[in-house]
């Protein structure tokens, strides 16, 4: 074979290569840039309790029987369509879908884990909260099922936040439930905005987050009446 034919045979494949490699990067920016941009959203824990309210509901000083209020909230489970991060909205014909380019910044059940560990921390009655993957050994179990945690659009106008939550608190060393809990508040966003969408969201956990948490204590309490 020529030495010429060798160096056409070479140039050729160095530009089939370079070719190929523009041809990818083109294809790959392109389908990036087509992707549309997804928003994360983030709820926050109810806040603390006014001094006020705090020292009212919060009962005797601390004895002994308080060490026994440690509690571990487990992940929750969620209803088929809630155990991802999509915003999921409810349309007519109970037709399940999410908003296209928002996502919330963790799975909904994380999410809500973290926000109920967070809103029993704040309120201070108890010496422990942690989550399921913690080292210690909590007195009692918090079992949170996400029931429905969507944006309503059946009625018309702006949606009506919908959360779902059936708590069950359990004592460790006994293996037994002692109580369960069904909660379902709601929220109407001031606009179809993902802004008071969001906030409507908010709005609505925190009212069953601050409804679980003052059923806790009493239940908690060595005189409450247990099945």
């Amino acid at each position: 074979m020529r030495p010429d034919r060798h160096l056409r045979i070479g140039f050729a494949s160095v530009a089939l290569l370079i070719c190929t490699a523009s041809l990818g990067g083109c294809i790959g920016g392109g389908l990036h840039s087509n992707q549309p941009r997804q928003e994360e959203y983030l709820l926050r824990a109810p806040g603390a309790p006014a001094a006020a309210d705090a020292a009212s509901t919060a009962g005797p000083p601390s004895t002994a029987l308080d060490a026994a209020r440690s509690l571990e909230v487990l992940l929750p489970a969620a209803a088929p369509g809630l155990e991802g991060d999509g915003i999921a909205v409810l349309r007519p014909g109970e037709q399940l879908d999410y908003y296209t380019g928002a996502r919330w910044a963790a799975a909904a059940p994380q999410m809500l884990q973290n926000l109920a560990i967070e809103s029993l921390r704040q309120q201070g009655r108890f010496v422990l909260v942690e989550s399921d993957s913690a080292p210690f050994a909590a007195s009692w179990v918090l079992q949170l099922e996400l029931t429905h945690f969507e944006a309503d659009y059946q009625d018309g106008g702006p949606p009506t936040v919908q959360v779902g939550l059936i708590a069950t608190l359990g004592q460790r060393s006994a293996r037994q439930a002692v109580m369960t809990l069904s909660i379902d508040t709601q929220a109407r966003a001031q606009a179809d905005r993902m802004h008071d969408v969001v906030a409507a969201f908010q709005s609505a956990t925190s009212q069953a987050l601050q409804q679980i948490s003052a059923r806790l204590v009493p239940a908690m309490s060595p005189g409450a009446a247990h099945p």
